[in-house]
């Protein structure tokens, strides 16, 4: 009888970790071909730290965090003799504001088309987007 109290607390427990951890964005791979090798790649954008992550083939090779306000970041790498560069744009840096701001920058992102989490990566001619 003793053991449905500790099961349900433990439950209440991890429910509200859960609920309570940073809500890490992560992109789908993709692969992309380039000097006749495939990469697969991918990131991960974790907002309380504001730190982008971008991955080839599981190797966390480009790293950046967003300065204030600005919601575009470039980055470069080489990886196995490839030069990669990465070109992005995350909407939720400026529309994640509260009051005026935000509103006010969801309203013009939404008005130039821009909006969501997407980052553009080139290795030679082939081009790939990541969302998150």
């Amino acid at each position: 009888m003793k053991r449905v109290p500790i099961l349900l607390i433990s439950l209440v427990v991890v429910a509200g970790l859960i609920g309570c951890a940073s809500r890490m964005k992560v992109a789908q791979v993709k692969t992309i071909e380039a000097g006749g090798q495939k990469f697969d790649l991918g990131g991960t954008y974790d907002p309380a730290a504001n730190e982008l992550v971008l991955t080839i083939n599981g190797d966390p090779v480009m790293r950046g965090n967003f300065p204030p306000y600005t919601p575009t970041i470039r980055l470069n790498a080489t990886y196995k003799n490839q030069t990669f560069s990465a070109s992005c744009y995350f909407g939720t840096i400026l529309s994640g504001g509260s009051g005026k701001r935000g509103i006010i920058a969801s309203a013009v992102q939404g008005g130039l088309g821009k909006g969501g989490d997407k980052c553009d990566i080139t290795a030679d001619k082939a081009t790939e987007a990541l969302f998150f």
